[in-house]
């Protein structure tokens, strides 16, 4: 059974989303767990005409509680 897009979205604490001077969005996925076996962040960039670009402009804009 798929799941609801809502179900797989990254919760905003790990998330950190910016748009660069050139129109690029960078997204960063912070990892989760033990500091000693923790891998890496993730972090993609996305241009506009990129498919998931108007997502991660809508979850950049999108009012949070993190985000002031």
């Amino acid at each position: 059974m798929p799941s609801s897009p809502e179900s797989c979205q990254i919760p905003d604490h790990r998330l950190s989303i910016e748009k660069r001077s050139d129109g690029a969005i960078v997204v960063r996925v912070r990892s989760e767990g033990p500091e000693e076996s923790r891998l890496p962040d993730a972090v993609f960039s996305f241009r506009n005409g990129d498919p998931q670009y108007a997502y991660w402009l809508g979850r950049l804009k999108a009012p949070t509680l993190d985000r002031p």
